[in-house]
C-alpha cells in the first residue's frame, strides 16, 4: 500500500481550517503532517515554525494573509518542499518572477478552484468564434471578508474584492480568452461609501462565521476591469463583496462571431445562491439552454485532487503557473491604472 502524502498547513485561518483541512482528512491520499500558525496553540497537530518543518511535510498549503504569500512561499521552496498557495500568489510581477525561480526542480502550484469547476468546464468547450468579449462578474449581496481584519487593510490584502474574488474571475476569463497579450487596461473601485476610504463598514460575509467586525475598510468592496488585448479580444469584469444583485451570482457572457454563451451561477460557499444554474447558447437561429450541476464546494474537492496529483509529481505544475502569471499581469495592471496600485509588503519573518 502506498504511503499517504503528507500535507503541511501553514496558517490557520479560514481557508485552512474549513475548506481544505476537512478534504485532507478524507482524501485517500493525503494526510495532515503539521500546522504552523502563531495564533492556532491548542490545534491538533500545530507546531513551532521548527517542528513544522522537522515534521517533513510532502507539500505545504499556504493559507496566510495575502502580503505573507511570497515571502513564506520562498522559505518553504528554499527548503525543497513543493507548495500550494492560495489566491493571490502574490502583489507583483517581480514577486512572481522571484517564485518561479525558486520553484524550479521543487514545485510551485496556486489554488485554481474555478478552473476546475465543472460549468466552467463545459462553457470553455462550447465557445463561439472570436475574436472573443468576455463580460465576467461576481457580485455578492453583501459580504466583506472580516470588515476590519487584514481582509480590509491594503497593507496587508494589497487589494479587495477584486483581488479576492476578481482572481478566480481573471483566471477563467483569460483563459476563455486564450490568455492573449494585453493592450490596454482601465479599472475603477469603489471603496465603502461610494468614494475614498473610511465609509460605513460593509456587512460581512457570515457564512464564513467570522466575528462581527467593526474596524476601517481600506480597500475596495467593487471593482471593475476593462481590458483589451492583440488580436481584437476584450474583457470587463467585475467583482463586488457587496452590490445591487439580490441574489449572490457569478456570471459569464461570451461573444463572437454573432454567438454568445451564457454561464449564471455561483461560486463559492455563500448560502444566498442563484437557484438554477445554468448555461445558454444562442446564435442567428438557436437557443438552447441546460442546466449545470452546482454543488457547493466541488470546485475544491477538484483542487484537493489537484494537491495530490501536485505532491505525487503527476500535475503539470509549470504550465498551470505560467497560466496564472496572466492572472497577476491583468490584476497588477488594473490596480495600477486605477491609481490605487498593489502595496508591496515588506519581507515577512518565519
Amino acid at each position: 500500500m502506498t504511503a499517504a502524502l503528507r500535507v503541511g498547513l501553514l496558517g490557520y485561518g479560514w481557508v485552512n481550517r474549513t475548506v481544505w483541512l476537512p478534504r485532507i482528512h478524507r482524501h485517500p491520499r493525503l494526510e495532515l503532517a503539521a500546522v504552523h500558525d502563531p495564533e492556532a496553540a491548542g490545534v491538533p497537530a500545530a507546531t513551532s515554525w521548527t517542528g513544522f518543518l522537522e515534521a517533513r511535510p510532502d507539500v505545504v498549503v499556504i493559507g496566510t494573509p495575502n502580503h505573507t504569500h511570497a515571502a513564506l512561499a520562498c522559505a518553504v521552496l528554499e527548503r525543497g518542499i513543493p507548495v500550494v498557495v492560495e489566491k493571490p500568489l502574490c502583489l507583483s510581477r517581480a514577486e512572481f518572477d522571484t517564485l518561479a525561480g525558486r520553484a524550479r526542480g521543487v514545485g510551485l502550484l496556486v489554488s485554481r478552484a474555478a478552473v476546475r469547476r465543472e460549468d466552467v468546464r463545459r462553457l470553455a468547450g462550447a465557445l463561439p468564434p472570436g475574436p472573443l468579449t468576455v463580460r465576467a462578474s461576481w457580485l455578492r449581496a453583501g459580504g466583506v471578508p472580516r470588515p476590519g481584519s487584514w481582509f480590509t487593510g491594503r497593507a496587508t490584502a494589497g487589494g479587495g474584492a477584486l483581488l479576492d474574488l476578481g482572481w478566480h474571475l481573471a483566471d477563467v476569463a483569460l483563459g476563455l480568452l486564450g490568455r492573449p497579450r494585453l493592450a490596454t487596461v482601465a479599472a475603477e473601485l469603489r471603496t465603502p461609501g461610494g468614494g475614498h476610504a473610511g465609509g460605513h463598514t460593509p456587512g460581512r460575509a457570515v457564512w464564513r462565521g467570522d466575528a462581527a467586525g467593526t474596524g476601517p475598510v481600506d480597500v475596495e468592496v467593487d471593482g471593475t476591469v476593462r481590458a483589451e488585448f492583440e488580436g481584437g479580444a476584450r474583457l470587463v469584469l467585475r467583482a463586488a463583496w457587496e452590490s445591487e444583485v439580490a441574489t449572490d451570482r457569478t456570471r459569464f457572457v461570451v461573444e463572437g462571431g454573432g454567438e454568445c454563451r451564457v454561464l449564471t451561477g455561483a461560486f463559492g460557499f455563500s448560502p444566498n445562491r442563484v437557484a438554477e444554474p445554468a448555461l445558454t447558447a444562442w446564435g442567428p437561429d438557436s437557443y438552447r439552454r441546460v442546466t449545470v450541476p452546482d454543488p457547493v464546494g466541488r470546485e475544491y474537492d477538484a483542487q484537493v485532487e489537484a494537491i495530490a496529483d501536485f505532491a505525487s509529481g503527476r500535475l503539470d505544475w509549470q504550465a498551470e503557473l505560467a497560466e496564472s502569471a496572466a492572472v497577476v499581469d491583468l490584476l497588477e495592471a488594473a490596480y495600477r491604472a486605477s491609481g490605487r496600485p498593489l502595496a508591496l509588503p515588506e519581507s515577512t519573518a518565519v
